[in-house]
């Protein structure tokens, strides 16, 4: 692989990319069960956030009168029933994906809202020799949406020298606004809103699968990065 142009990170979101989301069925499901309305607005006012944050939302969506800490537990016991009926699972083709990125010159990451030990370990810690020695894994829970924590606090790069792949638009939003690269993969039926927001945004390049996660596209998305073109004016 010749040398990249701009890339010097690639980083993936785990929920939604990696390993199932369960968040996005839990908050809808949630918001409905509670009386609350659960639209394209309230979609794109909810997710992506810090817990707490999404709590207080939610609290609000449902007119609830209680803490927004109450809320967040009910959201938590909720996502357990939901992962008794439906257990994440590794997506398929992720040791291929994996294996093909990291032949790239890039620090290859992976990232989310929970602690290493909560998700990455458990799910993803036999992949950990193909992401960086150094930082394989980032939480950002509590620096939502990430991309500024990730890029400038982490790795101390320019914005456009990083590509982030997730499920969620507000990532997408984060990363226009400071001109870093963004992938779409809006990776299940519950984020159809999510694809329509991207789109909106102007992501020009929304994966189906991690077989379409190719060294080859990195390598289309480094050349946008260094012309200035991976976004629309």
């Amino acid at each position: 692989m010749s040398a990249l142009r701009k890339l010097r990170v690639v980083a993936l979101d785990c929920d939604g990319v990696l390993i199932d989301d369960t968040y996005l069925d839990v908050i809808a499901r949630f918001v409905t069960d509670h009386g609350g309305v659960y639209d394209a607005a309230a979609e794109r006012d909810v997710i992506g956030l810090r817990d707490l944050v999404v709590a207080e939302k939610v609290t609000r969506l449902c007119a609830l009168d209680q803490p927004a800490e109450e809320t967040l537990k009910q959201l938590w016991a909720a996502r357990q029933e939901y992962l008794r009926e439906h257990p994440i699972r590794v997506a398929e083709g992720v040791q291929d994906c994996l294996t093909a990125l990291s032949g790239l010159p890039v620090r290859l990451v992976c990232y989310g809202g929970r602690t290493r030990e909560h998700t990455f370990d458990r799910y993803l810690g036999d992949f950990t020799a193909l992401l960086d020695a150094e930082v394989p894994y980032v939480s950002i829970n509590e620096h939502r949406p990430g991309v500024e924590h990730i890029a400038r606090t982490v790795f101390d790069i320019a914005f456009d020298e990083i590509v982030f792949v997730d499920d969620v638009s507000r990532v997408a939003a984060d990363a226009r606004e400071h001109g870093a690269g963004f992938l779409g993969f809006p990776s299940s039926p519950a984020h159809a809103r999510q694809r329509e927001f991207m789109a909106g945004l102007g992501v020009r390049h929304l994966p189906a699968s991690l077989a379409e996660l190719t060294p080859d596209l990195l390598v289309m998305v480094d050349e946008e990065l260094a012309t200035s073109t991976h976004w629309p004016c």
